[in-house]
């Protein structure tokens, strides 16, 4: 059976790499950290209401609107993982986080100034390696496939068969499972057996980056406005393998590369009501990006013949997916001050509807397997987005900053971040949801994040015109990682009636570290 299995996949037409999902726009567009010029960074990112500083072009537009000189930054860094990765990877990265100029215009009427502002910044650094194990208590990746083999069955516009995910029903027709007669009254094949150890590695690299136009003001030196338009690029690539350990080894390889664009706007404003005090209070609301993305990639199967494991047949590349990801929008309260010239601080509140990420199509994009002239539009991949809203919760994010002058040109700066989990309780990869992102699935592993808390620290030097500062970020976050879905032990009957061995048995899932450690380096210029 192996051998005949071996020279059927050989044979398999192409097929790509895991669909976008839920998890993986999460994964892409989740921006639990902070980036951005070594004092934003050393003060956790809490300026929303004490702004003058360029990175506020992102969290509070208005901060812009407090710079009094023209000033030139740009900020270099490093990464490096907690956790060692796999094969010789390595844990480190270089960062480059920032450049950007802010260009003051004066006063433009009674008690009115104006400024522009550029900046470039990083939002996510997607470099990261994951490697762990699984304990799967009986239970097989096969067992799952099986299942949705079982549960996918639609019929197109001509009355026809067919499978959500061509790739499960070319492992069938490799001969891969044992026996099994569909609705259509074609036989496939399924001999399922126990999972001992699932075991997954990933290492993925890139950013997304945010080129951001500001447009900011001040009146009275009281009330301070500003408008951001930003435009994303992001750039994410991962390879990954599955190997299962059991009584047929295996290992799925795949490759994926995600790019594309998007654009966003925020509005804030910073208001300082006493006169004659410095206390001051800064709201922003941030719309949704629309990004419009491109995801290709390819996949391998090797099996275990003899004690080795088989040369894996690579399929050709295929543009997996053109779709669109409406992220979510955002709202951030803050409130800051200031003691004389040698204490500053900051506290911010922010929350993000995570749970109401969208995600779509090209309105000229046609599915094949929904019938000639179906057209599915931006907010029509339903079942995604429902999933979406059933697994992801809205995030809480409290940020705290202080920043202290023991001399006159040197500032000392400490701060702290934290964000609510993003997934609730019991959240999954339902991999069996009406939709077309799962027409060339391959993958079926997720990961539940928990909270994430950064601890920040800073120091700067303030010369005359130039400026230095430093700043260190210990990023704490772990995830539970789950090879597949267990729901087809619970929730189908005629699958568990006809493999009573999987009744009731549940996946525990093992923890995945997601600690990073970054250091941050800022020089500036103002004139």
């Amino acid at each position: 059976m192996k051998k005949i299995f071996l020279f059927a996949l050989a044979a398999l037409p192409c097929v790509a790499v895991q669909a976008q999902d839920t998890y993986l726009n999460d994964r892409a567009t989740n921006t639990s950290d902070v980036i951005g010029t070594a004092r934003y960074v050393g003060m956790g990112g809490a300026m929303g209401a004490l702004g003058a500083d360029i990175s506020t072009i992102s969290s509070n537009p208005a901060g812009i609107g407090l710079m009094r000189r023209g000033t030139f930054s740009f900020t270099l860094g490093g990464q490096i993982n907690d956790a060692k990765p796999a094969f010789g990877d390595s844990r480190g990265s270089f960062t480059f986080d920032q450049i950007g100029v802010v260009i003051p215009f004066g006063d433009v009427g009674d008690d009115t100034r104006l400024n522009f502002a550029f900046n470039y910044q990083k939002k996510i650094n997607y470099n990261q390696g994951i490697y762990t194990s699984q304990p799967l208590g009986g239970l097989s990746q096969g067992d799952m496939f099986a299942w949705i083999a079982n549960s996918t069955y639609r019929t197109n516009t001509e009355g026809q068969y067919y499978f959500d995910s061509p790739f499960y029903d070319n492992l069938y027709l490799a001969g891969f499972f044992g026996e099994y007669t569909n609705p259509a009254g074609d036989t496939y094949f399924r001999n399922v057996n126990a999972g001992e150890t699932g075991i997954y590695y990933r290492n993925s690299s890139g950013s997304l980056q945010g080129y951001e136009f500001n447009l900011s003001g001040s009146v009275s030196d009281r009330w301070y406005w500003g408008l951001t338009f930003g435009v994303d690029h992001m750039v994410y690539r991962h390879s990954a393998s599955y190997e299962e350990l059991g009584d047929d080894s295996y290992i799925l390889y795949q490759d994926q590369t995600l790019k594309g664009n998007g654009f966003n706007f925020k509005a804030g404003a910073i208001i300082r009501p006493l006169e004659d005090s410095p206390l001051r209070f800064g709201l922003t609301v941030e719309t949704p990006t629309w990004y419009s993305l491109k995801h290709t990639g390819e996949a391998a199967l090797s099996t275990l013949v003899d004690g080795r494991y088989s040369q894996a047949s690579y399929m050709d590349d295929r543009n997996l997916l053109d779709y669109n990801v409406y992220s979510p929008w955002k709202f951030r309260a803050s409130l800051g001050s200031t003691v004389e010239d040698y204490l500053a601080w900051d506290v911010e509140y922010e929350y993000s509807m995570n749970n109401y990420t969208k995600m779509g199509y090209p309105d000229d994009y046609d599915d094949y397997y929904y019938g000639e002239g179906s057209t599915i539009s931006m907010d029509k991949d339903q079942a995604m987005n429902e999933m979406t809203h059933a697994n992801i919760r809205g995030v809480h994010n409290v940020r705290a900053g202080l920043e202290i002058k023991p001399f006159s040109k040197m500032a000392v700066r400490v701060g702290y971040n934290f964000f609510s989990k993003p997934y609730k309780k019991g959240a999954r990869l339902d991999q069996t949801c009406n939709t077309p992102a799962y027409d060339w699935s391959t993958s079926t592993e997720y990961i539940n994040l928990g909270a994430t808390n950064l601890f920040t620290l800073g120091l700067g030097y303030q010369g005359k015109h130039f400026f230095a500062d430093i700043a260190y970020k210990y990023r704490v976050q772990r995830g539970d990682y789950y090879s597949f879905d267990d729901q087809f032990t619970r929730l189908n009957e005629s699958f568990i009636g006809e493999n009573p061995q999987l009744s009731g048995k549940t996946l525990q899932p093992s923890e995945v570290n997601l600690d990073r450690h970054n250091i941050a380096v800022t020089l500036g210029y103002r004139f």
